[in-house]
């Protein structure tokens, strides 16, 4: 198949692993990003081991990352959106929207120079995201970057070994053909829930707040007094199984990090009481259904729905929820209440959906032709990967991920015999 092209539009786990099945069968692989660099969400989510493995996951992305950046059939367009399409299956004309990066990856080499005279304080105005970054290349941050907030500093331009910094950059177009959509999720914004508190008292935090403090290596600790949290509440289903708000559906992973976090804050606090407010537990997946066991000696399981909480004292906050079991309303305090953020649909998926002539389901997610087949849209030729079709983890976005890819083999296969 090497006459034949794919485009990925997405450079989150499923599109990355979309990537690397087409690129195995030997297609042309043009990976699309609208961000500057590709892994999508799961790139920033922490691991969650304590002694042993929690099986979260996460330590696959930074290995996929690698082996896209390493893979010669595939070409990595960052920076870049969809803006229009024509033709038809074996013969897509895809326009790209290439917006300006001002650092050139071919020609940026992570010497790091730029950061260290970056003048922008605390926060670098250009800095390298994260160490398996892909492609290997610095990004300006335009809300940090001096020059864009009206000074004339050019000191990471002018200090460039490899001349990678252009401030002029231009908008490109491109053409390409076949595509596989990946576009992802968007975590749901817990200031919607606003009667829990988020936003408004500090000791409340969701679940991403945990992802990015543990993935810098710090402890969890009050931010209202810096102390170690004894007393937590994890509150589930914000954002999901909520038709109040259009979000009927269940996220599927809320759960299950939840729990996972829960043992890590009693890894690093031992001393710690963790309550888990829940209406129903998913537990399914390989090995969980143990893991869930063994949460169970440690962390407290309640089934009920928290209505509201509120803030008795600078570390003390007061959940008050239905008790399903006890059909009643209770109010219990913690220092610390973590909201377990659902995934919602990105808001841009109108847009595309638009633009590509696919469909868009009831919540949002794009839509599929066949109730039997999870990767197909109304257009033929078209298929999805990942949560941009429906909730899933990180195993089940790779292997969705790999079917949609699979699918596109199948179907390209059948039209050049």
């Amino acid at each position: 198949m090497a006459n034949e092209s794919v485009l990925v539009i997405g450079g989150g786990v499923a599109g990355v692993s979309s990537a690397l099945k087409l690129a195995e069968n030997g297609f042309q692989v043009y990976l699309v990003e609208r961000g500057p660099i590709i892994g999508g969400q799961a790139a920033v989510f922490c691991c969650k081991a304590t002694e042993t493995c929690s099986q979260c996951s996460v330590c696959l992305v930074p290995e996929k990352i690698l082996e896209v950046a390493a893979n010669s059939q595939i070409s990595l367009v960052v920076n870049s959106e969809v803006v229009g399409i024509s033709g038809g299956i074996g013969d897509f004309k895809v326009d790209l929207l290439q917006k300006p990066g001002f650092v050139d990856p071919e020609k940026c080499i992570a010497c790091g120079i730029c950061t260290e005279l970056c003048p922008c304080e605390p926060q670098k105005g250009i800095y390298l995201p994260f160490p398996e970054t892909a492609p290997r290349t610095y990004i300006i941050d335009k809300n940090q970057c001096l020059r864009f907030k009206g000074a004339e500093c050019n000191v990471c331009q002018d200090n460039c070994p490899a001349g990678a910094i252009d401030f002029e950059q231009k908008p490109k177009e491109l053409e390409v053909s076949a595509v596989i959509v990946a576009t992802g999720f968007e975590v749901f914004d817990a200031r919607e829930k606003g009667l829990l508190g988020y936003g408004r008292y500090s000791n409340v935090l969701t679940g991403l707040d945990l992802e990015r403090i543990f993935a810098t290596g710090d402890s969890v600790t009050l931010p209202s007094s810096g102390e170690c949290p004894r007393n937590i509440a994890f509150i589930q289903c914000v954002g999901s199984r909520d038709e109040y708000i259009g979000n009927g559906y269940c996220s599927q992973v809320c759960c299950k990090y939840a729990m996972r976090f829960a043992k890590l804050l009693q890894y690093q606090n031992p001393e710690a009481k963790v309550t888990i407010f829940y209406i129903d537990l998913q537990t399914a997946g390989k090995g969980f259904g143990e893991f869930y066991k063994e949460c169970k000696e440690t962390i407290r399981f309640v089934r009920g729905i928290p209505v509201e909480v509120c803030k008795l004292s600078p570390n003390e906050l007061e959940v008050k929820y239905e008790d399903l079991t006890k059909g009643k309303i209770t109010k219990e305090s913690y220092d610390l209440v973590v909201l377990s953020v659902g995934t919602a649909p990105r808001k841009d998926s109108w847009d595309l959906a638009r633009v590509l002539g696919i469909n868009l389901g009831d919540y949002g997610f794009f839509d599929t032709q066949d109730t039997l087949d999870s990767s197909r849209t109304n257009v033929n030729g078209i298929f999805l990967a990942g949560t941009c079709q429906g909730p899933r983890d990180i195993p089940e976005s790779i292997a969705h991920g790999i079917q949609a890819a699979s699918k596109v083999i199948q179907t390209l296969t059948a039209r050049a015999i």
